[in-house]
């Protein structure tokens, strides 16, 4: 009996280390389980608004695809079944559907009150138990690109879980178009939003509502590079007489940019321009703002209109009686920094070639790179040899953003300043983050938690590439699971089997 105890003992030791070796990883943390896309697998069904069965493209849904789409109508219910418990929900739309209700156990919740067009639902938080059935109700017609179902663990990294815009902003990034921030601004965010962790607003001034696949680009080219606030995407259109004609000074340009007053058909205006200005930054008190090029880069009207009508905004948002509507509803704020890319008077020279921590080692202009390999519609235009020295599809030649003269990303101008002058190249120099004086006020140091990893587009480079589709073949610790649950059952049953010998001894 003793003899037979010496090998249980033994044997559940070895059993333990082994689980230990199993459960950690390589940085000595526990792993947890992976949430697997439990999509395919359920049943899905579809029915009208006035209950009559509907044929559901479910192919469409899970291709994980944004370019491809099933169409709804107002009022379309989907029913998604799982014989495992529904973690959460992951919806690509195809516009922003406003809120639309989810009912699981006969229970209704309202969602989508945040505007998010790729959004994420937590099921398990928001019904607080096991769900097996969900259905979404569509608020309007409209087409949803994909939808994904998740059992429980850690999501994979290409599910944006967004958080909304910014209550006040460290920084506030201007970008005229989907795409400027990942080539003008190249490097400014996966510095400031993923490295740093500072509170970062990007605000666009026009929208390409008119195009079915730019939004999806946009959001997922910020989702790589570490934003995690929400967007937010002006009401002024795209249109194409915002760019430079031949001949044109940039004044003239400007000029014929803001001519006429903005009425929802797409003409722009000065008055309007401002308004929105002004709106943006009482709205999130942005301690700094970066801004296009006064000549607008390559004298690109909506660049120059951009950055011309943020100076006319800076005076009048520190002034209560002027704009006050939105005075009324954020107060004002005078911003005590701005710069403005290649601004001539207190130049700056960011580098954005040192290595970043948050990705892995890559410098920041390495990750906007990767960003702007997400607008897949762009790839073909000069800016992608702009930004890596060759056309799509090719090796990059230029491997650092210090190598690219024209229009460099890494060049700044301090334009206005009431902290005083830089003391070094950084946009927060002489700045306290939001988070360190919300830590200060508290007495509670801030706690320093692993930045989060995103999503890599390095290989949709085409219009008919899947951003992240490899990711999607939930695969990742499978086989540990089973041997951790196995483990313990072994352990389990050898202490019982020890306590019965033991027993039968007594």
């Amino acid at each position: 009996m003793k003899q037979l105890r010496s090998i249980l003992f033994a044997f559940v030791f070895v059993v333990l280390v082994a689980l230990m070796v199993v459960a950690l990883n390589g940085n000595g943390e526990y792993m947890r389980l992976s949430a697997q896309d439990i999509a395919a697998d359920c049943e899905m069904s579809l029915k009208g608004s006035d209950g009559t069965e509907k044929w559901l493209s479910k192919t469409k849904l899970l291709d994980n695809e944004y370019t491809t789409y099933a169409s709804f109508d107002k009022g379309d219910v989907i029913t998604i079944k799982s014989s495992t418990p529904i973690a959460s929900l992951y919806i690509i739309w195809n516009t922003i559907p406003g809120a639309w209700t989810m009912t699981a156990d006969g229970i209704s919740y309202t969602v989508g009150t945040n505007g998010f067009l790729h959004e994420y639902v937590d099921v398990d938080l928001l019904c607080g138990k096991q769900v097996y059935e969900i259905t979404v109700t569509v608020p309007k017609k409209m087409c949803v690109c994909d939808i994904s179902v998740f059992s429980e663990g850690d999501l994979p990294q290409w599910v944006q879980v967004w958080q909304p815009q910014c209550e006040k902003a460290d920084i506030m990034l201007l970008s005229t178009h989907s795409d400027d921030e990942q080539l003008f601004f190249a490097g400014l965010l996966p510095y400031y939003a993923g490295e740093v962790g500072a509170a970062v607003q990007v605000v666009y001034l026009t929208n390409h509502w008119d195009t079915q696949n730019r939004p999806h680009e946009q959001i997922n080219g910020l989702w790589t590079v570490g934003v995690k606030n929400y967007p937010v995407v002006g009401y002024f259109p795209d249109d194409v007489d915002t760019l430079n004609k031949s001949g044109e000074t940039v004044q003239e340009t400007l000029k014929r940019v803001l001519k006429g007053d903005y009425d929802q058909t797409g003409v722009w205006g000065e008055a309007a321009l401002i308004q929105f200005q002004v709106e943006m930054i009482r709205r999130f008190k942005p301690q700094v703002i970066v801004a296009h090029d006064v000549n607008g880069e390559y004298q690109h009207g909506a660049h120059i209109a951009n950055t011309y009508t943020l100076q006319q905004a800076l005076k009048p948002a520190a002034d209560v009686t002027q704009y006050e509507a939105s005075a009324a509803l954020y107060g004002a704020w005078d911003v005590p920094k701005v710069y403005i890319h290649l601004w001539e008077e207190n130049k700056i020279t960011m580098n954005w070639d040192i290595p970043l921590e948050s990705f892995g080692g890559k410098t920041a202009f390495e990750v906007s790179k990767e960003g702007y390999l997400c607008h897949r519609s762009q790839q073909w235009t000069w800016f992608t040899k702009w930004l890596t020295g060759t056309p799509s599809g090719s090796a990059d030649t230029i491997k650092k953003a210090s190598e690219i003269n024209k229009y460099s990303p890494c060049e700044f101008g301090l334009y206005k300043s009431l902290v005083g002058v830089d003391t070094k190249a950084d946009f927060v120099d002489n700045i306290i983050l939001y988070k360190d004086q919300v830590a200060a006020e508290t007495n509670t140091p801030e706690p320093t938690m692993p930045a989060e990893k995103t999503p890599d587009c390095t290989e949709s480079t085409s219009s008919n590439d899947n951003v992240g589709s490899d990711d999607k073949k939930q695969t990742d610790n499978g086989i540990e699971d089973i041997l951790i649950y196995c483990a313990i059952g072994v352990c389990v049953a050898a202490i019982i089997i020890m306590a019965v010998c033991s027993k039968k001894k007594k």
